[in-house]
């Protein structure tokens, strides 16, 4: 069996619970908690896949090693674990199964490690039980303070939420050689590229996340986007952006895709606010 079966399996269950539950609730924004969930994940990914080194995996989808180990990242912990504490908080599942989701997890992770698809370095399967239960618990605990309006809980689930989608835009353009980072962190540049650029992400977000949330009119929301783009500019002429096609034609793919973004943030911004009304 190809390698890349088990993760296919995993991405569908993730999208037919995200589907089952827009249906439900008749609301596209359940996309938003999803990407703010997947968000909170990316930031423990950073310090324990990237920096850490903990676990490998092994899907044989992307000819980059260092791609292909991120892709199965992707696929097993921000695909599969934001859809199961999206449904968790939604529908405030309780302690049964909350426990039952953390083991069965770990169950799919032994399974892959018996597969020969993934492995664990310095990391323990254990490890993966307690922080998946903290999660889910966590998740519910954030969805009903967003409930509540918190005005710190909106803007930090703004950011975070845009975070994930500015970071996965940023892989992409990765994957298919369009750019990338490289500070000279790790000997690999494809892993230097994902750890740079998963900190010029954060600051990206950031500026959506003050344009989004101070300035209510298109025009002037419109403004981050040159502002995204200043961020690379001095990394692109000091040598520390490396950009594989015509400069002009990268900075036309970056707007369009930014301006989506920019979009989509919109929109996360009145979910969001929309769910402190419901409170």
């Amino acid at each position: 069996m190809p390698n890349y079966i088990p993760y296919l399996l995993l991405t569908l269950i993730s999208l037919t619970l995200l589907v089952v539950m827009m249906v439900r609730e008749r609301r596209m924004g359940i996309i938003v908690l999803f990407f703010l969930f997947s968000g909170m994940i990316y930031v423990a990914e950073y310090f324990v896949f990237i920096i850490g080194n903990s676990y490998e995996y092994f899907p044989e989808i992307l000819h980059i090693r260092y791609y292909d180990n991120a892709m199965g990242a992707i696929v097993s912990n921000l695909l599969i674990v934001p859809a199961l504490a999206t449904l968790v908080a939604l529908y405030k599942l309780r302690f049964g199964w909350i426990f039952f989701i953390a083991t069965l997890f770990v169950g799919v992770e032994l399974l892959f490690i018996q597969l020969h698809i993934f492995e664990l370095h310095w990391w323990r399967t254990i490890y993966t039980w307690i922080l998946f239960f903290c999660f889910f618990y966590w998740a519910r605990y954030w969805l009903n303070q967003l409930k509540k309006g918190s005005g710190f809980i909106r803007n930090a689930s703004l950011w975070i939420q845009s975070w994930s989608a500015v970071g996965t835009v940023m892989f992409l353009l990765s994957v298919f050689g369009v750019r990338y980072y490289y500070f000279g962190v790790y000997e690999d540049m494809h892993r230097d590229d994902l750890f740079v650029g998963s900190l010029v992400g954060v600051l990206k977000a950031g500026i959506f996340t003050v344009f989004i949330s101070c300035c209510k009119q298109v025009k002037w929301r419109l403004l981050a986007l040159p502002l995204v783009l200043a961020v690379d500019i001095p990394l692109y002429y000091i040598g520390l952006q490396w950009i594989q096609i015509s400069y002009w034609l990268y900075t036309a793919i970056f707007l369009l895709l930014y301006s989506l973004l920019l979009w989509w943030n919109g929109y996360a911004y009145r979910f969001l606010w929309g769910m402190g009304r419901e409170g």
